[in-house]
This record gives structure tokens, C-alpha cells and sequence, in this order.
């Protein structure tokens, strides 16, 4: 940054005021060449849905036409290599947005409709400083640029970009910032951005933040705001690689989409009920397999996580000490699945057994979410919590007995034979898990004291 600063002066400058004299024999800048080739008139039409959405997320997609020549442009430099960082289509034949610029878009756009936004006008003319030696020192680049919205000029503005060819001396330097100055020019660090240049709603907060560090004292808003924020930027990436590339190949989405509604469930107990059940109900069609399965789904996907990053439903917990508010529903699942499991015989009926299996994946959901608040006592406990819930899983057969109609004699006493050793298999895994219930039991309130204890102490 610090090179590119020093190769290039950046003045804004009065919208009608005339050009500073940049030339000076005395300081070895004698002549200044207008370059035809690089001056143009360029109109510009920015596309975006009513809440400049694409802007907001660092998207610029727009309609040009350069001395009469039009072209579509698409500039995503925040978000390679997903979206190009700039793109330039020439105008087909129907003068509609290309499909492609479309299909990759969405997922910012969401089911946003595109219109104009802003139209620009750029007046430029590009200047080659020369030396006494005939060289050129710097390229002057000079824009003049009207915005206008629905109709009304709402903004003018004029920006001059000094880029030195070779090495300045600092004589030369402190003459061209003098010249800048003697027409009322400001020395700018950089210019504003397109998005300040037209104004709001454009300069509003984007809706795929950055995810920033979670702290251990973070408050279960914070904490909530920035699980749903990671979703939010691994789901959206995963959908433009797919649009990007294998419209059908929806294993990725799916697992992204399928992971945060695994969050959403551990996060169950402390989302606002109405708007995790909608949520819940999006994720119904998992999993995707072709891309009218995915298409309208994670687009909803996203809009859902737009909205809950901005201001997730919490309710009166949501100010309260993640650690804190996460730790007790794991004690309480905790408590939960102790109860069941203490009830457990060898020949229960099964609905107690699931019972005891849903108990343990719920706790598994909650403790997983939360691992991030936690050091090494609650990951031990999830690593225990896994093997008790691939126990019940195979403890949690079915018993019920197998369709014998239209069968063979010969086919009917091999499924017996299976459904038996099926049978079996489970009875041994139920008289294992019973016998080795106490023992995990013990080292669970284990990991739950170590981990109240260091909560308690950051708390």
C-alpha cells in the first residue's frame, strides 16, 4: 500500500473548476500530451435490487457504453474466486443481462428483483506528463462524473489520479500537489467508493459479514450472530461454486445447509420457537440432488441467515453469558439422558431404548454447537458422547418381524436367519451399554465439574 501511495497523487477537485497546470520547465516537467486513445465518454447504468443488496455485499453489476459501444460488467473483487473480480461481456443481441451474470449472482440477490439503481455520466481525459528528456513521468487521469437517481442529478463529483511512470523527485512531487492546490484540489489517502458516491441505500451494512474472533465471555447474541454468520458465508460460497460450476453437483450444498441445520437444533432451546421451526421446515428436502431441488431452498436458506445475522431471536436471553446459558441446557440434556439411561434393561421395550438414543443425539447437539465456548473438558465429554451414541445406535434395532408373503422356503429361512442375528446383535449391544453405563456415567459429571469450574471462573 505504501508503494502504491508514493507512485500515485489522488486529488478531488472542484466539479467545474479548471485543470491545475502540471507543467513546470524548473522542475524538469516541461510538456503534458493529451492521450486520445484513453479518453472517453462512458454512461453507466448500476443494476441492483431496491436495497442495493449486490452493492452493499461488495457487488457491482452494470450496463455500460463507452463511446457508444455497449458491454454488461460484472465486478466482485471480495468474493473470488466464486464471482470474478471484474468481468466485461459484450451487449448480446436481446440487450438482456447474460444468464450467466444472472445465475451467479443469485445467491447475493436472493429473490431480489434487479432494476436500475443509479445511472452514472464519466467525462474522461488521460494526460502524459513528459520530462525534459521526453519521457513520460506520469499519466493524468482526469474523470468528471454525474449520478443521477430515478431522474434527479443527486451527486457530482470529480477525481484526478496522478500515476508516476518512473520515479518522481521530491521537487516535482511538491510542485504537483502546489498546482492540485492552487485549484481548491483536496489530497486524498483514497477516493469514496461507488457505493458512498451513490448514497443510500447503497452504503448500508452488507449482508454477509465478516465473521470476526469469538471471545469466551461473548454475550449468547454475540455468540449465536457469530455461528449463524459462519453458515451464512459457507453456504452462500458453496451454492456459487455450484452455480460456477456443476449446476447438479449438490453434495457440498448440501452438507453446508445440512450442518447448519444441525446448529439450528443444538441451538433449539434458545432460538424464538416460530422462527426455528419455519427455518427447520426449509431443510425439509435435504438432501438435494439435483439443482430445482437446491435452487429456491438455499436461496431461502440465505435470506433466513441474512435476517438472523442482523438480529438473531433470542428473546431476553440474548445479552446473557453464552458459556454460561449453552453449559446449563448441556447439564439439563445431561440430566436428561442419565435419567433414561438409568431405566434400561436388556429386554425394555424399544421405544424406550430410542428414547434414550434421541436423548443422547440432542445432547450431542447441544454440546457440539457449544464446543467453540469451551476448552478440553466439554471436548472429552464429546468424545465419550459419541461412542454412547453409536451404542444406542446399535442397541436401537428394530425387533419387529420380517414380511414372510410370497416368499420362498428357501427365502423365507435365510431372512429368518438374518432377522435373527439381527436380533442378537442388538441384545449383546443393549447388555454392553448396560454394563458399561455406570462407569460413563462417572466420567461425564466429570467433564461437566471441570467444565463448570472454568466457567464459573471466566464468568
Amino acid at each position: 500500500m505504501g508503494k502504491k501511495r508514493r507512485s500515485q497523487l489522488l486529488l478531488e477537485l472542484p466539479f467545474s473548476s479548471e485543470p491545475p497546470v502540471f507543467t513546470s520547465a524548473a522542475v524538469g516537467l516541461p510538456r503534458i500530451m493529451r492521450r486520445p486513445a484513453a479518453s472517453f465518454t462512458m454512461d453507466i447504468t448500476i443494476l441492483d435490487s431496491a436495497d442495493a443488496r449486490l452493492l452493499r455485499a461488495g457487488v457491482t453489476v452494470a450496463h455500460r457504453v463507452v463511446d457508444g459501444l455497449g458491454e454488461w460488467y460484472l465486478a466482485a473483487p471480495g468474493w473470488e474466486p466464486h464471482l470474478p473480480a471484474e468481468r466485461i461481456e459484450p451487449l448480446g443481441a436481446t440487450g438482456d443481462l447474460p444468464d450467466e451474470f444472472g445465475r451467479l449472482i443469485r445467491p447475493i440477490v436472493r429473490r431480489g428483483v434487479i432494476g436500475t439503481l443509479a445511472a452514472l455520466h464519466c467525462e474522461r481525459d488521460e494526460w502524459a506528463l513528459r520530462t525534459s528528456e521526453g519521457t513520460v513521468a506520469a499519466i493524468v487521469r482526469d474523470d468528471r462524473v454525474t449520478v443521477r437517481r430515478s431522474g434527479m442529478t443527486t451527486a457530482r463529483y470529480r477525481e484526478v489520479t496522478i500515476t508516476a511512470s518512473q520515479p518522481l523527485t521530491g521537487q516535482q512531487r511538491d510542485f504537483l500537489a502546489s498546482a492540485a492546490l492552487s485549484v481548491n484540489a483536496t489530497i486524498v489517502d483514497e477516493f469514496p467508493t461507488l457505493r458512498q458516491r451513490i448514497g443510500a441505500p447503497a452504503t448500508g451494512l452488507t449482508g454477509f459479514p465478516a465473521r470476526g474472533p469469538l471471545h469466551r465471555d461473548a454475550s449468547l447474541e454475540e455468540f449465536v450472530t457469530w455461528v449463524f454468520t459462519k453458515h451464512l458465508g459457507e453456504i452462500t460460497r458453496a451454492d456459487l461454486r455450484r452455480r460456477g460450476g456443476d449446476p447438479n453437483d449438490c453434495a457440498e450444498v448440501t452438507d453446508r445447509v445440512w450442518a447448519f441445520g444441525r446448529d439450528l437444533r443444538g441451538l433449539a432451546s434458545v432460538l424464538e420457537p416460530s422462527w426455528r421451526e419455519e427455518t427447520e421446515r426449509l431443510l425439509a428436502g435435504l438432501p438435494f440432488t439435483t439443482a430445482g431441488e437446491a435452487d429456491g431452498t438455499v436461496l431461502d436458506v440465505i435470506e433466513s441467515l441474512v435476517l438472523a445475522v442482523r438480529a438473531p431471536r433470542l428473546g431476553n436471553l440474548s445479552q446473557k453469558p453464552a458459556a454460561q446459558v449453552l453449559f446449563e441446557r448441556a447439564e439439563q440434556a445431561t440430566m436428561i439422558l442419565a435419567d433414561r439411561c438409568r431405566t434400561l434393561e436388556a429386554n425394555a421395550a424399544d421405544d424406550k431404548w430410542a428414547g434414550a438414543l434421541r436423548a443422547a443425539e440432542h445432547l450431542e447437539l447441544v454440546a457440539t454447537v457449544a464446543e467453540p465456548l469451551f476448552a478440553k473438558p466439554l471436548r472429552k465429554l464429546l468424545r465419550q458422547l459419541g461412542e454412547v451414541v453409536d451404542d444406542l445406535r446399535a442397541a436401537d434395532g428394530a425387533t419387529s418381524l420380517p414380511e414372510f408373503d410370497g416368499l420362498s422356503a428357501a427365502q423365507a429361512f435365510q431372512l429368518g436367519q438374518e432377522s435373527e442375528r439381527k436380533r442378537a446383535l442388538v441384545a449383546k449391544a443393549r447388555r454392553d451399554f448396560i454394563h458399561e453405563w455406570p462407569e460413563r456415567v462417572v466420567e461425564a459429571r466429570k467433564q461437566l465439574k471441570k467444565a463448570a469450574k472454568k466457567i464459573r471462573a471466566t464468568a
